[in-house]
């Protein structure tokens, strides 16, 4: 009934048994006829004025409502288009009509049907795309022209479901009298029900906020639930309930859709997981950005109140944001279709989107505001609270980091059997890396870095791809000199076992991100041996007199992460005891500071008190947001994504990880920096953001261009522009393509 296939193969059908030619009308002619019965007085009122049954049909009458009641049953589009009614953003009854969004929706529903396939999708959006009345309409059309349809529909809570269910009962009561089916049974609630006895149809109500489980002891074919990144346990009442009950054929139709809501959780590991991986997961996976709302971002009435200046120029978060929408259209066979070859975002809809947005930085709401206008699915699912890295430094961040690495396990000295890599994972025709160190009695320690391989491409977002390897960014270099930051764990599964290993720049020179290696499943008791072996990895090439010290600078956590056993056992395999960070009190004198690290004054290590928290945390937001450090971790940058302020018991504010997040690569990346650096001058190493202007700036050429002449349609070529044009300022791109 929505495939053009399908549709031929019913009417064909519907013909043949009821020996008659369909014929299409025209919303004209639907109107013209429903005027005709009211005019003739065919119809047969309530005391209240409603139709309760009609009167005097004459062979016209009847014939024309069996084409339609056939015509319709057979069509969805048809009855969508001719019978279908909805209340739009404006609080206006009127018929259904296609906008951009819905017909994409209705599109891939057709494709699935013409496979014979079950139609079961996902639906990842912006805000207000008319995603929930399309879907309202389709069901509404199966339970009053099927035959033992069971369907279910719910919302987020109470209130959101009851507004659904309202436009269930809006399209069944606008519907001609003779047109619907009889109800047996109505129930105008959030717990509802609408039930035709004579077909053995109808579609019950529930919500995302309810104790048990979505359609529990029930065998639904029809499920649309909304807003379901806002359930309270999606994953019990949806994949553990709903999903056991619909089972896979081609009468299932079911759509689950929502907005964002943040990175974490069911709905946002469920689109990946199908973006990922469709057609072998369950649902279709369908994104769909805001400026596909075409006529609504924005409306006639907002641009009469905030018409477009005359010499506006698109800011550059503005040009940042339609250069990635621009991209992910055209990288999108579904959407480019849709939107047309060569489309480009339209200069209403940039306006529309950055005097929005103005709004919503000044509000301090612009991570909500990139959920739900959002460009790609990426943009769609980021946090709603800011990080206190802040989104444009993360963004940078990410875009200038290293993207090539090589990943090694571990074998050697007190390396458990359990930690040595899988036999699957192990890249046989790469040469291992032999490592060695010599303690002061001349005693030898030895490991092997073992390359390995993946059958698949690792996931930058998840942990899990992460967990026992070892990722070098940047191999050992001479002169280079190298600090560790150690963040070790109980081992257990939960926290992890992390360290960081940074290249310490010289002078004005940014430290950049080496090496991280990551594990919750290494315990503090187990750390020593792989603190060791990266550390002597590193020192290849440091001697005292080219980098200060013999091996990387380390700094080991020794209070919340009882980092004392792993620093005693690194020493003991030889690892050289001026290595290591002396914790010293910072409110003293530098001369001060100096004596104590040369006496005996100062424990190794370094301690996290209340007071040495936010001197460790803040200089690594400081170097993160700055430029000082170049981080090359994807999962370190996820971490930084979820790094957040709370208010404690007390009132004060505390940067940490939020709810089922960590930030374990956080604090050894930030041991690593802030222990190479805790005596240095800031002001000397922020000399690098301060250039002299006459470096700051090339030369200008003033001569004849000598260059190849670029043809005017490749000039205009959008899918040239790339989101490093604007993320590093290369402006001349940006003005060959117009902005």
């Amino acid at each position: 009934m929505y495939a053009v296939s399908k549709v031929s193969e019913r009417i064909a059908a519907a013909e043949s048994a009821f020996h008659v030619r369909l014929e299409y009308h025209s919303v004209e002619e639907v109107e013209r006829f429903e005027q005709h019965l009211i005019d003739s007085r065919m119809y047969i009122y309530s005391d209240l004025g409603a139709a309760r049954g009609t009167q005097n049909l004459t062979d016209f009458e009847h014939s024309w409502i069996l084409n339609e009641l056939l015509l319709c049953a057979s069509d969805a589009s048809y009855w969508l288009t001719r019978y279908g009614f909805l209340i739009d953003e404006e609080g206006t009854v009127l018929r259904f009509k296609f906008r951009m969004a819905q017909q994409i929706l209705f599109d891939i529903i057709a494709d699935l049907e013409s496979r014979d396939l079950g139609i079961e999708i996902m639906v990842l959006k912006a805000r207000q795309l008319g995603m929930t009345s399309l879907i309202q309409l389709l069901i509404g059309h199966r339970i009053f022209f099927g035959y033992g349809v069971n369907a279910v529909a719910g919302s987020a809570d109470q209130q959101k479901t009851g507004i659904m269910a309202s436009k269930m009962l809006l399209a069944y009561d606008m519907m001609p009298f003779w047109m619907r089916p009889t109800v047996s049974r109505r129930v105008e609630s959030d717990r509802g029900m609408l039930v035709f006895g004579g077909t053995l149809s109808g579609v019950s109500f529930q919500h995302g906020a309810q104790m048990s489980g979505i359609a529990r002891g029930t065998t639904p074919t029809i499920y649309h639930l909304s807003e379901v990144a806002s359930f309270t346990d999606a994953k019990s009442q949806i994949e553990a309930s709903l999903f056991k009950c619909v089972h896979p054929s081609p009468k299932i139709f079911g759509v689950l859709e929502s907005t964002g809501e943040g990175d974490k959780g069911w709905w946002p590991d469920t689109w990946r997981q199908s973006r990922d991986t469709w057609p072998l997961s369950r649902m279709c996976p369908l994104f769909l950005p805001w400026f596909c709302g075409v006529g609504l971002y924005p409306k006639p009435t907002w641009l009469r109140q905030r018409p477009i200046p005359h010499d506006w120029s698109p800011n550059r978060d503005t040009l940042a944001h339609t250069a990635k929408s621009e991209l992910y259209v055209h990288s999108s066979p579904l959407l480019a279709k849709a939107l047309g070859d060569g489309w480009r975002l339209p200069r209403e809809q940039q306006w529309w989107w950055e005097v929005e947005h103005e709004q919503a930085k000044n509000k301090n709401e612009e991570p909500l505001f990139l959920q739900e206008y959002c460009g790609d699915d990426e943009e769609a699912l980021q946090m709603s609270i800011t990080s206190v890295f802040g989104h444009k430094a993360i963004a940078d961040i990410d875009s200038r980091r290293e993207r090539t690495y090589t990943a090694y396990g571990f074998s050697g000295q007190s390396i458990e059997d359990s930690h040595e890599p899988l036999t699957e994972d192990i890249d046989y025709d790469a040469e291992r890396v032999p490592v060695r160190m010599v303690s002061s009695k001349g005693e030898s320690h030895r490991w092997e870095l073992i390359p390995l391989r993946f059958t698949a491409p690792l996931r930058e977002q998840d942990p899990d791809d992460a967990i026992g390897k070892l990722f070098v960014f940047h191999p050992p270099q001479p002169g280079v000199r190298y600090a560790m930051g150690i963040d070790t764990s109980a081992g257990m599964g939960l926290d992890s076992t992390c360290i960081s290993v940074w290249g310490i720049g010289r002078k004005t020179q940014p430290d950049f991100q080496a090496a991280e290696f990551t594990s919750p499943y290494v315990s503090h008791v187990e750390a020593f041996a792989f603190g060791a072996a990266i550390g002597a990895y590193y020192a290849r090439y440091m001697t005292p007199e080219t980098t200060k010290y013999p091996m990387p600078y380390c700094a080991v956590e020794q209070v919340a992460a009882v980092g004392d056993t792993c620093q005693l056992q690194m020493i003991h395999l030889g690892y050289p005891l001026r290595c290591f960070h002396k914790m010293v009190r910072y409110d003293n004198t530098p001369a001060k500071i100096a004596k104590q690290r040369k006496g005996r004054m100062g424990k190794l290590g370094w301690f996290t008190w209340p007071w040495s928290r936010p001197l460790l945390i803040d200089n690594f937001v400081l170097c993160a947001q700055n430029g000082w450090a170049e981080i090359n971790s994807s999962w370190l940058i996820e971490e930084m994504k979820h790094f957040q302020v709370r208010i404690t018991a007390t009132g004060k504010e505390k940067m940490e990880h939020a709810e089922d997040s960590h930030d374990d690569r956080i604090f050894a990346s930030a041991m690593a920096i802030f222990c190479s650096h805790d005596m240095d001058s800031l002001a000397e190493r922020s000399k690098k953001r301060l250039p002299d202007f006459a470096d700051a700036l090339p030369p200008v050429d003033i001569g004849p261009y000598a260059g190849q002449v670029v043809g005017a349609n490749e000039l205009r070529d959008p899918r040239t522009l790339t989101l490093q044009d604007v993320i590093y300022g290369d402006t001349s791109s940006l003005r060959r393509h117009g902005y």
